[in-house]
């Protein structure tokens, strides 16, 4: 697998598959870019993109960096434009599911140059950052004080696919947490203005019943929300069947 050294001197993996416009898919908080092709989207997509699969910083086969600074929204979007630069690509589509979604919108608030679209799975941040921290600390201690199973609940997770199991079993959950402690300086409300590119928002029923992904459309110029009903985090993910030809019909009219 082709490797970059990002501005910072970590090490990051990534593959490409298929060929067309470039699209970087980028997995959340568990997981690697191979997420991707075990919940079949690869397939889905490779006859018409190049898919860039990012096993970002912490995940898959990039070095953990142990430090909360080395986990910033702004450089997690810095090792994207590492990568493009990398494989000499000038613009991309981004697709980014969970915590990978709030990495896309970060990518289109800082390099709006560097990205044609944008398309998100996962339910925005709650605007309310006060509400967001208290969240954000109960999670960090869940993970360092259980792992895995302290933050998800086992007999949910054991219910996930087998392939979503291990993609979170392979994953240092020391990691997500140092996310959550550097997540505190980033508010993704206060750029949707200023976000013009086209932007696509899937976001299962069940996981967003506050509306913020309808709220976040409303202040981005061009953002649309696709709710999928009955489906919650992992569901709105897996179901392939139902969001690839959504995002092919948005692709195809940028």
């Amino acid at each position: 697998m082709p490797s970059v050294v990002a501005s910072d001197g970590v090490r990051l993996y990534y593959e490409t598959i298929g060929s067309g416009p470039p699209l970087v898919l980028q997995t959340g908080g568990a997981g690697a870019g191979s997420m991707w092709r075990d919940a079949g989207y690869v397939d889905a997509l490779s006859s018409v993109h190049r898919c860039v699969l990012l096993d970002h910083r912490g995940h898959g086969r990039s070095e953990q960096p142990p430090s909360a600074r080395a986990h910033t929204m702004e450089r997690y979007a810095a090792d994207v434009v590492d990568v493009l630069d990398h494989i000499a690509v000038d613009r991309t589509v981004f697709w980014g599911y969970s915590q990978g979604g709030e990495i896309g919108l970060a990518l289109a608030a800082l390099y709006p140059r560097r990205v044609a679209a944008l398309i998100t799975t996962g339910v925005i941040s709650n605007p309310d950052r006060r509400a967001n921290a208290a969240e954000d600390a109960e999670s960090i201690s869940a993970l360092r004080d259980g792992g895995w199973s302290g933050f998800l609940d086992p007999a949910a997770l054991s219910s996930m696919p087998a392939w979503f199991q291990r993609q979170v079993q392979s994953t240092n959950p020391e990691m997500l947490a140092l996310w959550f402690e550097a997540y505190t300086d980033w508010n993704p409300w206060e750029r949707l203005s200023q976000m013009a590119l086209p932007i696509l928002m899937f976001v299962g029923e069940l996981e967003d019943p506050e509306h913020w992904n309808s709220r976040a459309a409303e202040l981005a110029p061009n953002a649309r929300v696709v709710r999928l009903d009955g489906l919650e985090h992992l569901g709105a993910y897996i179901r392939v069947d139902s969001v690839v030809p959504v995002a092919k019909e948005f692709l195809t009219g940028i």
